[in-house]
């Protein structure tokens, strides 16, 4: 028999994927709150064929990811934009995410776009 031999190498995982295994995705635009992450993602080649489909807004906490749906453009501008499950209003480094059910999220941008291992888990597991 043939065998390759083993090279000893032991390879560092976070959860069940190595550390250095690049993303599916970009991370555009972060807000952190006590409550969660707002995060814009961009898809990378392959994932989306579309430029409209290609990004993403996500609200992600310690235990779920929510995809935000958009609606049609009509009324969004580069301050407010409209979802299906919310609405976003962005006003430089502050930002408010309101939910339909009158929940609201007051937000702050993150001049270095980097989550937690496990949000990126989360991620991951959303978006697979």
């Amino acid at each position: 028999m043939n065998n390759q031999p083993i090279s000893g190498r032991i390879g560092h995982f976070c959860g069940s994927h190595p550390v250095d295994m690049p993303l599916p995705y970009d991370i555009l635009r972060l807000f952190t709150s006590p409550q969660g992450y707002l995060v814009e993602i961009q898809h990378l080649a392959g994932r989306a064929a579309a430029a409209a489909t290609a990004r993403e807004w996500l609200w992600v906490t310690d235990h779920s990811v929510t995809s935000l749906r958009a609606l049609p453009a009509d009324s969004d501008t580069p301050q407010v934009w409209h979802f299906r499950e919310a609405q976003l209003q962005l006003d430089g480094m502050h930002t408010q995410l309101l939910w339909h059910n009158g929940d609201c999220q007051a937000l702050m941008a993150c001049s270095m776009p980097a989550l937690p291992a496990a949000q990126h888990q989360l991620i991951h597991n959303h978006l697979s």
